[in-house]
Formats: structure tokens, C-alpha cells, sequence
């Protein structure tokens, strides 16, 4: 019993073309030389009337492996139908097959070979077969039908050899990637990600006041300018934790310490499930594992986020503690030889142990906003295609095998780099 959903590739093309004695409509986004060979021989035994050919003539076409990469069957076609007076037609992003030769109707869908192999497996239908009994509506609509080109619906424009020649010249600035090479690539991008993870600026040790140097009795211009004051506001043994809500496993909200460390705690926990190290290459992470990483890593901005707010009253606190401090040390030279910009700021003639405490406050605190304003601790993270080239590195290759084991990757790299010796050992066959 004959059946309807069927495979289709180049071979069973060619097998019904060359059966075909009295129609004949070929409709495709692209060929390769086998078919376009087999239609050039079915010009010299049927009707030039009988015959309508239609394909997209876009370099795209050729990328995406719908026909050949360098355009060849399109030429070998048009130069067929020239010698018969046929037209070869254009019908921009047609992505459907269509054959009919004879009582014999296949439609089907073209195998981007960028992406997959062509399929040669008659339980992986990719058409639909019909026998003797072509619609009326589709035989009108491919002009064989009463109507002739009355009703033609595709392909009604003549392909322009101009046309062709731009498009092989844009292949060749910009070739189409070789097919097992991409497919390969996909693979194994659909599997892993490089991804690069960072969170910075939530170390607060490492913080400090920039004081101007007359605070310190240093008025000349030059000195003051090479001089560096700098004052931290914390000790550099200092971790400062804070308290902040969390959300706990019922779902309420809790309070819990959390600081620098807990980022850093957080941060090995995140990697330790999701990285996959990869030494100088970088880092890597499943792609299934994407979503949760993400999800993971919103919940420690969350975090994040309250422990910034949270640090910023800390912060507040401390300039308290800042300013009595450094008073304490320099009162008494600041009375006795004030910063020349304070002297409008003050009536008397010699400053008051208050004057001196508000403008030494108003200057602290100046900087202490400045600080403040630059505490914007964030997580960044972001994720890159693993390429081919890279997966052939013998160190990368190696890092993979001991991972996921030696057979599971033999078994990616064999079942796609099979598709291009496939295709050697047909063309030697034909």
C-alpha cells in the first residue's frame, strides 16, 4: 500500500522527475546540482509548455543550505532552460517543495541543511504524497491546470540573470558557514554557554574619604596638590554585617545577618551548582541550567539590594564616628590655623570650638555623600556561543570528555561530522 506521509529528499526528487513525460512543476526555495540535472533531462523528453519552475533567488537561500552554497544547480538550471526557450521564475521567500510530475504530487519541506542533514529515513515523513488526484485549485495555481497561466499564483516573475550574478558575488564576500560545521556548532550551543559572572563593588574596606589637604595645615598650592589624604571609613579588618530581610522556605519574610562574606558564600554556591570551569577558556554553564542560574542570581541581587540600603544608614552612623575622630586630632591645629576657605564662614576673629565642628562636619560629610552615592554593589553576568573552532581544541575537547564522558561527546561529534561523508560517498556513486 502506497503511503501518503512520506520522505523526501534529492534522491526520491530526481527518481520521480526523471518519470515525469508530460508535466512537470517544480516549486523550492533552492537546488542542488543532482535535481537541477535531473529537470534539465526532463526538458528534452516533455512539452516546454508542460514545465513551470520556481525558485527564491537570495543568497540567503544558499546559507541557509536549501540548495547548493555556490549557486551551481540555479546555474546548470537556467542554462538548461535557455537551450529549451523555458523560464526559470522567482518567487521571493517561498519556503515550501512542491514537485508534480505527472500523476505524481509531493509536497514537502525543504531541509535547511545548515541546521539538520537531509533526511534519508522513510519513518521521518517530511511530505505528503498524492496520486492521481492533483487538486484543481493547486494544478491552477501551478498554471498546469485548464486555466493555464491565468491563475498562476507562484513564481510569476522571469528570473533576471542579473539577478544570479548578484547573488554569487554577495556568497563570495560573505560564504555561507560549511553545513556540518554549523550544525555541529548548534548542537553544542543548545548544550552549553560560555558565561561570564561578576559582582563588584560590595567590599566596603576598601572605601575612603578623599580630605583636602588643608584640613592637615598643607596650604601651599603644589604640595597640597601631589599630597594624598585619604581616611577609611572602615578598619580593614572590619566585615560589616548588617541585618535585612529575607524571604525563608514558607514563604515568610525573616531577618538574617548578611555582608560581604554571605556574598562571597553565595556566590562559590552558585558557581560550585551551575560552572562548569574551563581554565584559561573561561567559564561555562548548561543551557538547560540558564533558568535557574538566572533565577539564583535575581534572588542574590534581591539581597543585595536591602544589604545597600542597610549599609547606607551604617554608613551614616559611621561619619558620625568619622568626624569625632578626626576632630579629636585636629582640633587644635584647626583652631589655631584654619583652612583658608573657612575664614568667610566664621564672624569672629579667631574660630569657635563650634564653628570648628560645623565646618569640619560640613566638610566630612561632603565626602562622606560622595561615598555614599558610589556604594552601587551589582551582580553582571552574561552569556556567549560556544563555537566550533572552540570545541576543537584538544585541552576544550579533553575538559568536555572528562565531564560529560568520553562516549556521550564521540557520540555529538560522530553523528554530525557522518552528514558531509554521507555526501562524498553519494557523489561518487552518481
Amino acid at each position: 500500500m502506497r503511503r501518503t506521509f512520506v520522505s523526501v529528499n534529492d534522491v526520491v526528487l530526481v527518481s520521480a522527475i526523471e518519470q515525469a513525460r508530460h508535466r512537470l512543476v517544480f516549486i523550492a526555495p533552492g537546488l542542488r546540482p543532482t535535481v537541477a540535472q535531473a529537470l534539465r533531462r526532463a526538458m528534452d523528453v516533455m512539452p516546454e509548455a508542460a514545465i513551470h519552475l520556481v525558485l527564491d533567488v537570495d543568497a540567503e537561500v544558499a546559507r541557509l543550505g536549501y540548495g547548493d552554497k555556490d549557486f551551481k544547480g540555479m546555474e546548470l538550471l537556467q542554462a538548461a532552460a535557455a537551450q529549451h526557450g523555458i523560464t526559470v521564475n522567482h518567487h521571493p521567500g517561498i519556503r515550501i517543495g512542491l514537485l508534480i510530475a505527472d500523476d505524481v504530487t509531493l509536497i514537502y519541506s525543504p531541509t535547511p541543511e545548515l541546521i539538520e542533514t537531509e533526511n534519508r529515513q522513510p519513518d521521518k515523513p517530511n511530505a505528503i504524497l498524492l496520486n492521481a488526484e492533483l487538486p484543481v485549485s493547486l494544478a491552477n495555481a501551478c498554471a498546469v491546470g485548464a486555466e493555464g497561466h491565468a491563475t498562476l499564483e507562484v513564481g510569476k516573475d522571469v528570473i533576471d540573470t542579473r539577478d544570479v550574478e548578484t547573488v554569487k558575488r554577495d556568497l563570495v564576500e560573505r560564504p555561507p558557514k560549511e553545513f556540518n560545521v554549523a550544525r555541529v556548532e548548534r548542537v553544542f550551543s543548545s548544550m552549553l554557554h560560555f558565561v561570564e559572572l561578576r559582582i563588584e563593588d560590595y567590599k566596603l574596606t576598601s572605601r575612603s574619604l578623599s580630605l583636602n589637604p588643608e584640613l592637615f595645615g598643607v596650604k601651599k598650592a603644589e604640595v597640597a596638590r601631589r599630597l594624598s589624604n585619604r581616611y577609611h571609613l572602615f578598619a580593614e579588618t572590619e566585615a560589616l554585617t548588617v541585618e535585612i530581610e529575607v524571604t525563608g522556605p514558607d514563604g515568610k519574610l525573616v531577618k538574617k545577618r548578611f555582608g560581604p562574606r554571605s556574598i562571597d558564600e553565595e556566590r562559590q554556591r552558585i558557581k560550585d551548582r551551575f560552572i562548569i570551569e574551563a581554565g584559561d577558556l573561561g567559564l561555562l554553564i548548561l543551557r538547560k541550567d540558564v533558568e535557574e542560574f538566572e533565577r539564583e542570581l535575581k534572588l542574590l541581587e534581591a539581597r543585595m539590594e536591602a544589604y545597600k540600603q542597610a549599609v547606607q544608614k551604617e554608613i551614616k552612623r559611621r561619619t558620625e564616628e568619622i568626624v569625632d575622630e578626626l576632630l579629636a586630632a585636629l582640633k587644635d591645629a584647626l583652631k589655631a590655623n584654619p583652612p583658608d576657605h573657612w575664614k568667610k564662614q566664621f564672624a569672629t576673629t579667631t574660630p569657635t570650638d563650634a564653628d570648628i565642628r560645623r565646618l569640619f562636619e560640613k566638610e566630612v560629610r561632603a565626602e562622606v555623600n560622595r561615598v555614599n552615592t558610589d556604594f552601587k554593589p551589582r551582580v553582571f553576568y552574561a552569556f556567549k556561543d560556544v563555537t566550533y573552532q572552540t570545541f576543537h581544541d584538544k585541552k576544550f575537547r579533553k575538559l568536555l570528555e572528562d565531564h560529560f564522558g568520553e562516549m556521550e561527546i564521540h557520540r555529538i561529534f560522530k553523528e554530525y561530522d557522518a552528514a558531509p561523508e554521507q555526501k562524498q560517498a553519494e557523489s561518487s556513486d552518481s
